[in-house]
Formats: structure tokens, sequence, C-alpha cells
């Protein structure tokens, strides 16, 4: 029996995103508006994640998008970035046969996230013909499993995680 592999992509299509807040520059309630630059700072033990918003006359503001956990230790990155998935196309589904027993698991690895994305919802959105309740079973039930463990439906895909699902 083979594994198929893919490559995800998640990215969340945005427009400017505006906010109302006070400025304490201008010192008045002023229209933020996000520059689409994000910011990420490190202190050891934690990434943070910010995006950069400007007033009009060109004051920042930084909200918190959101936090990671860095590597306890060196990691070269080639050992982690797949360079031999196939990467699924934004407006393409994977196509997955339940009849056919030429594939025994399907492996796909997230490369890349911007914004949060559900295991559940992502895998009912990326594969073809299969609802977001059946996922849902699937995982509660053991044959969907993230990075080689057991989780729950609402469980928020970070980078490099690895969803494997087995077909039969």
């Amino acid at each position: 029996m083979q594994t198929q592999q893919h490559s995800l992509v998640l990215c969340r299509k945005q427009e400017a995103d505006t906010v109302n807040k006070q400025c304490k520059m201008c010192g008045k309630v002023v229209t933020f508006t996000d520059t689409t630059i994000r910011r990420h700072n490190a202190n050891g033990k934690y990434i943070y994640q910010f995006a950069i918003y400007k007033c009009p006359k060109n004051h920042s503001w930084n909200k918190k998008l959101g936090i990671y956990k860095s590597f306890s230790e060196h990691v070269d990155p080639e050992s982690i970035v797949p360079t031999e998935f196939e990467t699924v196309p934004e407006n393409k589904k994977i196509s997955i046969s339940l009849d056919d027993n030429i594939y025994e698991w399907i492996e796909i690895t997230i490369s890349e996230v911007d914004g949060h994305f559900r295991l559940d919802r992502t895998l009912s959105d990326q594969i073809e013909g299969i609802s977001r309740s059946a996922i849902s079973q699937k995982i509660k039930a053991g044959t969907i499993l993230l990075n080689n463990c057991l989780t729950k439906p609402s469980q928020r895909l970070s980078l490099h995680d690895k969803i494997t699902i087995k077909v039969n």
C-alpha cells in the first residue's frame, strides 16, 4: 500500500481591515487601517505575531494576532519544510476515493498558515465529497490523526502540522 502526500497553504483572503481606536499621538478616536504588514517578536519560549495598523497621520498601533511556541532545540529548516509534496492549488480540492485500494493513507502537511483554521473545517473545505460531521466522526474514531496523535475536531492547525487520514 502507498501513501498519498499533499501540502496545503492556508490563507484567509483579507481586505484592508479598519478599527476605530483612540490614537495616543493624535489625542482622539481615529480610524486605524491594516497595512497587511506582520511583525514577529520572540522571547526564547514564544513567538508573538502582530498586525501593524496606521492612523491617517501615520501613527502606528500593533494588534496581537497570535502566540506560537518556539523550538526548544535547534532544528534544521530543511528537515521541517516538505519539498517533495504536491501543493494543493487554492481553488482545487483533494479527491479521495474510498473504493480504490491504491492508497492506504493520505498525508497532508501544512506548509503555510495565515489566520486561524480548525482541523474539521479545513478538511471539509479541502477534501471533495465528505461532510464536516463525517470528518468529525473520523477524528473522534481515530482514523484522522494530527501529528500522529488523537485530537479533537476543533483543534487549530499550525505551520508544519501533519494530518494523516486512513482511507480504508
